[in-house]
């Protein structure tokens, strides 16, 4: 007979779905009637529990005869499934024993997760009332993390209605309120601020948490939105109550009123405070005016920029010696090293180091498209290679946020940017939040980076992302047509007719958005309908490692490989691997090799035996496909070249000087800068499929193609006409700004936005909304490619219009004492990589230019900082002998941009008139004038 259960076995969740776990392997509880027995138990443990309280629990109206019957049997089998026999309720374990008038569950309360919600709460309360706000916080965390959901929510799911389950809800919103008090004690407001405004949703009637709201709004520099909180919350008592909002929440609202500085955030006694450098005051208080030094100081340029910033923190929870600084110090050197490796690897400056935390900074020096998946992808590196060294037992949390922020760096790129932005405050308040060996990502990071990176929800804060891991499959938009490539795929299915060792490597190159991955999908889908005999074995790698995603990858492609089956048991999958190396090896040392490396992604070597880590077994796969070449074609496909590790560009390089066996191809995707890595490989690639500008008629057969997907059909045929010219336009041969335009035009004119801007506003600031971010980020990292001087040119030009002459920027650029000579060979310049080009001859001057793209000229002039918006404006109206229009708007707007705007609000005005007006407010069809019984 076994003995009981000890206390150390058995763990008990209720808070979420009733969860019984057995030394971490959950139990399977069996039916309704059965969980329902348990879960009352539970949350009444360590007293007897009358039978017919569990008869009431079980059934809402009238029970059956057979109710107590039925309660036996479930008793019966809990005992059985859990080992809670009561024969063993002597022993110090847990028992579920018989006790009149019912049933008595014995269980240590520490292993049940709602008690130890309880004990951390009651904690959190005595450190709060001894003065330790942050330690009172980190408790509070503690318990709120406890929760999966609502109290026993699979049984409440199935009608379960008990007075413990609200009075439990209650509970967590008591200690939600309380962990809120304390972090805006500790000037966190911005990092509770999301979860307020979600939590306030859901309870609108709760006035501390409407107080909460207020004052982290108030806190962010949100004034008007806070006491617009107020204004809802004391109509919403009115109306459905008759209530006065309370007294504090009327003193508090008046405070906003007044800008009381006792609501100012006053740092507690002893906090450090770790602040991103306040800006500099600025000297264009003269807007007409304002001196130009104003805008540069000291050498340096400012500059708007969208930016991701990653803050690291590092513990060592073990380091030998007892925690001595020296071994404390050693471990932060060895990982001082990686992550300024790993900043470098992804393009991010290393801005600060203070401590056990680093802050790196993406997009600061030149933005890239892809700066969010910089910097997610940094840390995961970070963590993966420490990971890997076990000299040093450092665990990791870290933060990444993105945002918009001013940035200020050297004309000649010396020394580190600066950066002022919320995006670095954020990561900053969130940090203590993270538990270790987690990354947490807000909601504008995690919207850029999504199709590459897996997340969940993280726990206690409902506004941040956990990061998963990279995924295994780049997750794409909705597919479109392959349209105007034809001749691009051709070139690379031609590459599988022939065994000539000159014709091994295939590139699909061409910049963001030319629609290079849409070309290797379409590759690989005609190389899948070959036929079987013929068709060649493709594998894919990732372009670089930061994590265990690539062995994932692996995994799955080597026991399609070998014939293993999700069926087969690990003897059998062994032995399928070995009789594949078996084959394929050189000699007996390398398949031994290759075996035992191999086994390791399909999960045949536990993790303290993995001497290999992914860099190694990778190598060991690529080893094989060169073997199995000599069987049968292998194509090893690459995606995003450019970004690749060296060890995967080095399996690459010997192809292209005909080593290896003939019939082992490579066809990848890069952009140009590839060449700037490889330069030698731009000559010597086999095949080169360079993407460029689609024919207008193929962008608009595109445009109409996404129209028709998100229902153009139902539009008027005349603003959809005229829709599809000013997209094809503005994408100017651009696949990817193609089908971004016309989907953010779809979302504009889609119910739900034209509620929220019922309003027509066709001002150049809501012209420039029309720009979508992923366009606006691929046009900002064009513009970031040129050579600081050549950009400030560029920069120049967007201030003066869509006509540009070389002496109206020659006069602009003599407020800095600049050479006009050197203006026209800059123009020329210009004009030479595509920025600029010769303007129509309809544009009323001869000799001037116009950009060559006008979402490009939005952008630049998007980058410079008001201050500088104003200097160039007043010197561009000292020139013209001008002055600005009283009302009128100084930004140039793009006239497709305007007109864009203008087919939208026509589009959304049919969409109005379609769904035919509005029922006003106040009296229904159906609703009674008097209600019931009213007059008697």
């Amino acid at each position: 007979m076994r003995p009981a259960a000890t206390a150390e076995e058995l763990r008990f969740h209720v808070l979420g779905p009733l969860e019984v776990l057995r030394n971490g392997v959950p139990l399977p509880l069996g039916g309704i009637k059965q969980r329902t027995v348990l879960g009352y138990l539970l949350l009444h443990p360590n007293r007897v529990t009358a039978t017919s309280q569990l008869i009431s629990a079980l059934w809402d109206g009238p029970s059956p005869a057979s109710a107590r019957k039925m309660v036996q049997n479930a008793v019966w089998r809990l005992r059985k499934l859990l080992h809670l026999h009561e024969e063993h309720a002597e022993l110090e374990g847990m028992s579920l024993q018989s006790r009149p008038p019912g049933y008595l569950l014995r269980v240590d309360p520490q292993a049940v997760d709602l008690y130890r919600f309880h004990e951390l709460v009651a904690e959190g309360r005595a450190r709060m009332r001894d003065g330790g706000v942050a330690e009172a916080s980190r408790l509070w965390r503690q318990a709120l993390a406890l929760w999966r959901g609502p109290l026993l929510a699979d049984l409440a799911e199935a009608g379960v209605a008990w007075p413990e389950l609200k009075v439990s809800a209650d509970t967590r919103l008591d200690v939600l309120e309380e962990y809120f008090d304390a972090e805006l004690a500790l000037g966190r407001h911005s990092a509770v601020l999301p979860e307020l405004l979600t939590l306030r949703r859901s309870e609108p009637r709760r006035e501390r948490l409407t107080g909460q709201l207020m004052l982290s709004l108030h806190r962010s520099g949100r004034q008007s939105d806070a006491l617009d909180v107020y204004r809802a919350h004391r109509a919403e008592l009115a109306d459905q109550l008759g209530l006065d909002p309370s007294r504090e929440l009327q003193e508090l609202h008046q405070a906003i009123l007044t800008h009381d500085t006792a609501l100012h955030y006053t740092p507690l006694p002893g906090t450090l405070q770790v602040r991103p450098a306040p800006r500099q005051p600025s000297a264009a208080a003269d807007a007409a005016s304002p001196a130009p030094d104003a805008v540069e100081s000291a050498g340096l340029v400012p500059e708007r920029k969208e930016v991701s910033v990653a803050l690291i923190n590092a513990v060592c929870p073990a380091v030998p010696g007892g925690g001595d600084p020296e071994h404390v110090d050693m471990a932060m050197e060895a990982l001082h090293e990686v992550v300024v490796a790993e900043a470098s690897r992804f393009d991010g400056v290393v801005a600060a180091k203070l401590g056990c935390c680093w802050l790196v900074v993406f997009g600061a020096r030149r933005s890239h498209d892809n700066d969010a998946m910089r910097a997610v992808l940094m840390v995961l590196a970070v963590r993966h290679r420490i990971r890997a060294r076990n000299a040093h037992p450092l665990r990791l949390r870290a933060a990444v946020d993105t945002g918009e922020a001013l940035v200020r760096y050297g004309r000649d790129g010396a020394g580190p940017p600066t950066v002022t932005s919320a995006a670095l405050d954020r990561p900053q308040s969130l940090l203590p939040l993270v538990p270790l060996d987690e990354v947490w990502v807000s909601e504008g990071t995690r919207g850029q980076t999504d199709n590459l990176i897996g997340y969940q929800r993280a726990r206690v804060h409902a506004a941040m992302w956990t990061v998963q891991g990279v995924r295994c499959a780049t997750v794409r938009g909705p597919r479109l047509p392959l349209l105007g490539r034809a001749d691009c795929v051709r070139a690379l299915t031609d590459l599988l007719d022939t065994d000539a060792v000159e014709r091994r490597v295939a590139l699909v190159v061409g910049g963001p958005g030319m629609g290079k991955s849409a070309v290797l999908e379409e590759f690989e889908r005609q190389t899948a309908g070959r036929d079987p005999a013929t068709r060649p074995l493709l594998a894919h790698l990732l372009p670089c490692t930061v994590d265990d995603s690539a062995l994932r990858v692996l995994a799955t492609e080597l026991s399609s490989c070998c014939g293993i089956g999700s069926w087969d048991p690990p003897g059998t999958a062994r032995a399928k691997l070995w009789a594949m190396v078996e084959r394929a090896a050189a000699n007996a040392d390398e398949a031994r090799r290759l075996f035992e490396r191999l086994l390791v992604p399909l999960g045949q070597v536990t993790h303290q035996e993995q001497a290999a880590g992914p860099e190694e077994v990778v190598a060991a796969w690529c080893t094989l496909l060169e073997r199995l070449a000599a069987e049968r074609t292998v194509v090893v496909v690459i995606d995003d070249l450019h970004a690749a590790d060296e060890s995967v560009l080095g399996l690459v390089g010997p192809l292209l000087g005909q080593e290896g066996p003939a019939r082992l191809k490579v066809v990848a995707a890069a952009r140009p800068e590839l060449f700037l890595r490889r330069p030698a490989w731009e000559s010597a690639v086999n095949v080169t499929a360079e993407l460029t500008r689609l024919p207008d008629t193929v962008v608009a057969e595109l445009t109409r193609t996404v129209l028709e997907a998100g229902g153009g059909r139902d539009r008027p045929p005349g603003p959809v006409a005229e829709l599809v010219e000013v997209v094809t336009a503005l994408a100017d041969g651009n696949p990817m700004f193609a089908a971004e335009l016309t989907r953010m035009a779809l979302r504009r004119v889609s119910p739900d936005t034209a509620a929220a801007d019922a309003a027509p506003d066709e001002r150049p600031e809501a012209a420039h909304d029309m720009l979508p971010s992923a366009v606006g980020r691929a046009l900002a990292a064009q513009l970031d490619a040129l050579p600081t001087d050549l950009k400030a040119v560029a920069q120049d030009a967007a201030v003066l219009g869509e006509a540009v002459r070389p002496e109206d920027v020659a006069a602009l650029r003599d407020q800095r004492q600049s050479d006009a000579g050197d203006v026209a060979d800059a123009l020329g310049e210009l004009v030479r990589r595509g920025v600029l080009m010769a303007a129509p001859a309809d544009a009323g001057t001869t000799g001037s230019f116009t950009f060559r793209q006008p979402l490009l000229r939005e952008v630049a002039y998007a980058r410079l900082p008001q201050a500088q918006r104003a200097v160039k404006h007043a010197a561009v109206a000292r020139w013209e002998g001008r002055s600005r229009a009283p009302g009128g708007s100084l930004r140039p707007v793009a006239s497709e941009l305007l007109r864009l705007g203008s087919v939208v609000q026509r589009l959304r005005d049919a969409a109005r008139t379609a769904a035919g007006p509005e029922p006003r407010a106040g009296l229904t069809e159906g609703t009674p004038l008097f209600p019931a019984g009213a007059g008697r």
